[in-house]
């Protein structure tokens, strides 16, 4: 590994302590991670990146037996955490360490609102933000791979070591357009544990062609999705090597009675079955047991009318004209599945809430209550508000 390197590759406790703690004091910390998925259920992590004012760190995690002070770091409430994009990140930390590191800063989420495309990568964001073009040969790197080559880690460290210009450049917009406010729900959002943990009871709609099924087969799917979330996670095996998504709704559609008609599903092979056709079996004939009432139910389909939809249409041409006056990218600002919500009077569109009601939603409503109309000036869509009737 080069000597010259602008970063400290960390593989030694107490040197890991000093990074903390001099990090600690900066009050603001770059985060990134490296980690591999690929044959397992848990991420397994294999580098953690850390930047600061003070500090550029490489923490390698397979080579040290104590994080506590990491761990620490990561809780300390006065230290803002940077990260692009960081729910893969947050997921991982929080199942290392358990609990999520708080209070986060998303350059994805700040662009977002400051006219960038909703989901803008990191490499566009250094490329347009600071001028900066990052390789990325090495995608694809097997980062739990030891040693790492130096033209590697110096990949990885791409991904902090602009993270803090970014933050600045994007704070300092945000707080001169007075949009700093805007997206404090959604990243106190990234905060919360219930985010990054395993709901069995909402495994089932993730579920590949689970909308085929309803009533007692539903049932059987969602506890086969169950059985199979539980057995991955004590494998440690990623789910689809338990049963595939196509083999457990094929289980629930037939509901076989005995190992001869469970040996008879697609996708199902024989080894599985020996090895796992009593569990299979059981979870289809337990659901006999089962109170009617309490089966799983689909979430009801938004269903508007003709009229509605072409409303939608209108809607959705003046979000797009009002994210375009407020340099907000359109995603952010709604979809359509939002205006649909607000159309079907759900008060979970996220345009009745916070900044969204404010730039979007209380125009929206006037035009759909008669208080408002569309006009067009040079060419852009407008919203014309009535004036107060005397």
């Amino acid at each position: 590994m080069s000597d010259d390197r602008d970063f400290d590759f960390i593989d030694d406790s107490d040197e890991l302590g000093r990074t903390c703690a001099d990090i600690a004091h900066d009050r603001v910390c770059a985060i990134d991670t490296e980690f591999v998925r690929e044959s397992t259920y848990y991420p397994e992590l294999a580098l953690i990146q850390l930047a600061s004012e003070s500090r550029l760190a490489c923490v390698d995690p397979l080579a040290l037996d104590d994080l506590a002070p990491l761990a620490a770091l990561l809780a300390d409430a006065s230290v803002i955490k940077v990260f692009h994009s960081p729910s893969q990140d947050l997921e991982i930390l929080y199942q290392k360490f358990g609990a999520v590191p708080a209070p986060v800063f998303d350059t994805q989420l700040a662009a977002a609102v400051l006219g960038y495309s909703h989901q803008v990568s990191y490499a566009d964001l250094v490329r347009d933000v600071l001028g900066v073009s990052l390789d990325k040969k090495h995608t694809r790197a097997n980062w739990t791979r030891r040693p790492l080559s130096a033209d590697e880690l110096d990949y990885a460290m791409d991904d902090v070591r602009y993270l803090l210009p970014l933050y600045a450049e994007m704070h300092a917009r945000l707080d001169a357009g007075g949009r700093l406010a805007w997206i404090e729900k959604d990243l106190a959002e990234f905060e919360r544990a219930e985010n990054y943990s395993v709901d069995f009871d909402q495994l089932w709609p993730r579920l590949k062609g689970v909308q085929k099924l309803k009533g007692e087969k539903l049932w059987i799917a969602s506890e086969l999705c169950r059985w199979r979330e539980q057995v991955a996670q004590r494998q440690n095996r990623p789910r689809r090597w338990i049963v595939k998504d196509e083999a457990l709704v094929e289980i629930a559609r037939r509901k076989p009675d005995a190992a001869a008609e469970l040996a008879q599903v697609p996708d199902l092979p024989d080894k599985t079955v020996k090895r796992y056709g009593d569990e299979l079996l059981r979870i289809v004939r337990s659901a006999a047991r089962i109170d009617p009432q309490d089966y799983p139910r689909h979430d009801k389909t938004l269903r508007l009318s003709d009229a509605e939809l072409a409303l939608g249409d209108c809607l959705m041409g003046l979000c797009r004209a009002i994210a375009a006056d407020n340099g907000v990218a359109l995603a952010t600002l709604a979809t359509r599945k939002d205006i649909d919500k607000l159309l079907a009077g759900r008060r979970s569109s996220r345009l009745l809430q916070g900044w969204r009601y404010a730039m979007a939603g209380e125009k929206l409503l006037a035009f759909i209550h008669g208080q408002a109309k569309i006009g067009v000036d040079d060419d852009a869509i407008e919203l014309i508000v009535d004036p107060p009737a005397d």
